[in-house]
């Protein structure tokens, strides 16, 4: 078989290909379809029918979370990518986007770089 041409695998019996369902958040915590709108997002992907794997991940980037009601939001935001962050940094940060409390967005902050 040559190098370029594909190889039948259809008597493998590989499982079928994953389909994550992606919810996205904006500014003010509130779910959205766009994921350019999206500050956050939660990744749920089942992998059997007792396995479920939760990733939540945030807008990361110059070694900071971002921040959306900060000052300089709009014109910096191409510099930040999702970042996999734990669930308890995840929960204070969705906090956050609902409340402006920004001891939430400490507490995020702390959570992601211990």
């Amino acid at each position: 078989m040559g190098r370029g041409e594909k190889e039948d695998v259809s008597n493998l019996d590989l499982p079928d290909p994953l389909n994550p369902e992606i919810t996205f958040y904006d500014t003010k915590g509130q779910k959205v379809t766009n994921q350019n709108e999206g500050v956050a997002k939660s990744v749920k992907t089942v992998l059997s029918y007792d396995n479920i794997s939760i990733q939540q991940f945030i807008l990361y980037g110059r070694g900071e979370i971002l921040d959306p009601h900060g000052v300089d939001f709009r014109s910096n935001r191409n510099f930040y990518k999702f970042k996999k962050v734990p669930k308890d940094a995840f929960d204070n940060y969705i906090k956050y986007l609902k409340s402006k409390n920004t001891l939430y967005f400490t507490r995020a902050r702390r959570l992601i770089t211990e």
